[in-house]
């Protein structure tokens, strides 16, 4: 059995390295949609590059949280605490780690919030 998990683990933490690569890699137009100079200062276009910021910003935060709970997996996986819930102590459903290898929560307790059972 011990070989079994020591299996998961490695395929969990390479989904993990793979995914934090991936994050790091994927850079897209962001910076320069966030930094970019209008040419004419018409309402519109101005209306169009402040929504193309708002999901530039978006995006660049959602894969800095992403890289940021990917990080937070791996520690927890070196630490020994990896696929447990956070909010229940539970282990976390193994399809659940397939899905988001990153998950801090069971199914049950993401659904309605953690819970502090300290």
């Amino acid at each position: 059995m011990g070989t079994l998990q020591n299996s998961k683990k490695k395929t969990h933490r390479n989904a993990l390295l793979k995914k934090k690569a991936e994050l790091m890699t994927v850079r897209g137009d962001d910076p320069d949609v966030l930094t970019g100079a209008l040419r004419s200062p018409d309402t519109v276009e101005l209306a169009a590059q402040s929504i193309e910021q708002d999901v530039a910003t978006w995006k660049v935060n959602l894969r800095f949280e992403t890289l940021r709970e990917v990080d937070e997996a791996l520690v927890r996986m070196e630490k020994g605490d990896f696929g447990t819930c956070e909010s229940c102590g539970e282990t976390i459903a193994s399809n659940r780690l397939r899905a988001i290898p990153w998950a801090r929560f069971c199914v049950g307790c993401q659904e309605i919030g953690p819970i502090s059972y300290n």
